[in-house]
């Protein structure tokens, strides 16, 4: 995946590891590499010439710092025009000078006022010192790992594998809370010893110490004062503000369109003008609800549509090309996205996505259902328990039968305890309700971004639902306006009346309803979805009816595809498999058994299991 490659020893410094960490990331197509090396700092930025191609590294007028930078920033024209004042020299007036100069005069404070998705490298030629930061939410994923005293980094963990001397050990709390969860926390890796640089992070090294602080968090700071009108109306205004900002290179732009709000949004955002320039794809087959609703969104919006067939092959045959991209952070659920994009990656430069939206602004995290209502919770206990409820997979008793006796005696313990670990992260206790929201958001939120990395492999990407001053707001809604859409659907009508009219396909209802209708369009999809499993169940599996809501319909692929259910059982139920050594096989051929036959959805836990195992053939297979 393109990014900032490289590292800072101690020792000399050998430029055969970094033409190596160069060619890890290359995976297809041509790149553009800029490259720097001197007696203990090797460096490189590989990208596609698309935000900031300008050759790097750039240096200061007195050639003490040295940057790379990837990535994209906004709305600091007036304070590139303030140092010019000051005498700075601007000969490219993009991003990476901006950064480098402000550096240079404001020092570190200057990171926090930055708005958009980027990583730069900062390097002392006199102190020999460097520094590493990333925005606000670290949407660019990128590793670290002090080795032997010298400090290895890059976008993808097998940069940092490069080093020979590396020695490659399983990450025990990652596998637990993997499965445990579906995702893990913090700064975890599959590897001991590498690390995720987390959101809003500095990094800093000298050599001798390391030293790792966070700029900024995520936080929910109810503002009860304005009335909803007034958010409202701030939002739609910033907002407009975010998408311009993001559209005003000489380059061509596309988004990925769903039956959803979020993407949806991006486009209300636009002038309408642009929307006409804008490309939309849309995965799944031309007959299901999330392509209808999204070919329904793009001609009210005048935009050119195209529809990414997904079929059932492609989810496994590019099943290890999702694993080894992502070092098994991600799995095989979403391996279509590499391919159908691959089709289309020389119509456009930028892709728009419609970030998290629904989980900050939608409230999606403070349910409907009552029994489950964050904003009813009565301590932190329950609000314990309605969290744990929304994010478990395999639940304690099935983690028991998931593992060897041997290793769940070694991992039994981690879930519980990282999960308290990351919710005593939570510091602003004024609301359960935004207690849990932030919860989410450190977790689930941050780790999300690793659906990025193969995508960013073929096409730039921009977020404008996660700008700064559009999520400053956000943050300020309280609880019981978020929860539901409430002024979600607010918003969106007002951003752009004609697009809310359109059925949201959560519900089949249009996104500018009541919620009474919402709910009611949710309770017939229910009960839609309990009549199919049960005649899935009577029939032992042979009666499937196809779902024609959503882009994939995995449950269906895996009764009644004969190459998937042939993929899974010669990946997952082989003796020669390496996963064994850590899975209960009898478990995971029960769940398999089950899934089939259609006596339980088991789908996701498969696909997580797979995903597993094909993560430990690519990289534990010695």
């Amino acid at each position: 995946m393109v990014g900032v490659v490289g590292f800072f020893s101690k020792n000399l410094a050998g430029k055969s590891l970094l033409c190596n960490m160069i060619d890890s990331l290359k995976h297809q197509g041509v790149y553009c590499v800029d490259t720097y090396f001197d007696e203990h700092f090797a460096c490189a930025r590989v990208h596609r010439g698309i935000f900031n191609p300008e050759p790097q590294p750039l240096f200061n007028e007195d050639k003490s710092l040295c940057i790379f930078f990837d990535g994209k920033i906004y709305g600091y024209e007036e304070q590139l025009e303030k140092l010019k004042k000051k005498g700075y020299i601007f000969r490219y007036n993009n991003d990476v000078e901006f950064c480098l100069h402000s550096f240079d005069e404001y020092g570190i404070d200057f990171i926090k006022e930055l708005n958009g998705s980027f990583i730069f490298v900062i390097y002392n030629l006199m102190n020999k010192n460097i520094l590493i930061a990333n925005d606000r939410l670290g949407y660019l994923v990128h590793y670290y790992s002090l080795h032997n005293g010298n400090l290895l980094f890059g976008s993808e963990i097998k940069a940092i594998l490069q080093e020979k001397t590396f020695k490659k050990e399983l990450n025990d709390e990652a596998v637990a809370e993997y499965f445990a969860y579906r995702e893990f926390w913090g700064d975890k890796t599959f590897f001991k010893r590498i690390n995720l640089l987390t959101a809003a992070s500095i990094l800093t090294y000298n050599g001798k110490k390391l030293s790792h602080d966070n700029y900024w968090k995520f936080t929910y700071q109810s503002d009860y004062k304005k009335s909803k009108k007034e958010f409202v109306d701030e939002l739609v205004d910033t907002y407009r503000v975010a998408v311009k900002r993001r559209m005003e290179d000489p380059l061509r732009y596309g988004i990925t369109l769903s039956g959803g709000l979020d993407s949806r949004t991006v486009l209300a955002g636009m002038n309408p003008e642009k929307r006409k320039k804008i490309i939309t794809y849309t995965f799944g087959s031309q007959d299901c609800d999330e392509v209808r609703i999204a070919q329904q969104v793009a001609r009210k919006a005048g935009a050119k549509s195209k529809i990414l067939e997904i079929p059932p092959e492609y989810i496994i045959k590019y099943a290890k090309n999702e694993i080894v991209l992502t070092e098994g952070r991600s799995y095989i659920g979403v391996s279509f996205g590499y391919p159908a994009l691959q089709t289309v990656k020389d119509e456009i430069d930028v892709i728009f996505d419609g970030s998290a939206l629904d989980l900050t602004l939608g409230g999606s995290y403070l349910r409907m259902e009552r029994a489950y209502d964050l904003l009813h919770c009565k301590n932190e206990d329950g609000l314990q328990e309605v969290i744990l409820m929304k994010m478990t997979m395999f639940n304690p008793t099935e983690f028991r039968y998931l593992f060897n006796k041997k290793y769940y005696e070694l991992i039994k313990d981690v879930p519980d305890r990282s999960f308290h670990i990351e919710f005593n992260k939570i510091y602003n206790k004024t609301s359960f309700a935004n207690m849990a929201d932030q919860f989410f958001i450190n977790t689930h939120v941050a780790y999300m971004h690793i659906g990025d990395v193969p995508v960013r492999d073929l096409i730039e990407l921009s977020h404008p639902t996660t700008d700064n001053d559009f999520i400053d707001i956000v943050r300020k809604i309280p609880p019981k306006w978020r929860k539901n859409h409430n002024i979600y659907r607010i918003f969106l009508k007002k951003l752009s009346p004609e697009l809310a009219k359109i059925p949201y396909n959560s519900t089949m209802i249009r996104a500018d309803a009541p919620l009474f209708f919402w709910q009611c369009g949710k309770y017939y999809l229910n009960i839609r979805e309990m009549i199919k499993r049960k005649l899935m169940v009577i029939s032992k599996g042979s009666l499937s009816l196809p779902n024609k809501r959503k882009y994939a319909d995995i449950d269906q692929w895996f009764q009644t595809n004969k190459q998937w259910q042939n993929f899974f059982r010669e990946l997952l139920l082989n003796q020669d498999n390496k996963s064994k050594r850590y899975i209960n096989q009898d478990y995971v051929n029960q769940l398999f058994e089950e899934q089939i036959k259609g006596k339980k959805s088991n789908a996701l836990k498969l696909m997580y299991l797979a995903s597993f195992e094909i993560f430990l053939q690519n990289f534990f297979n010695e």
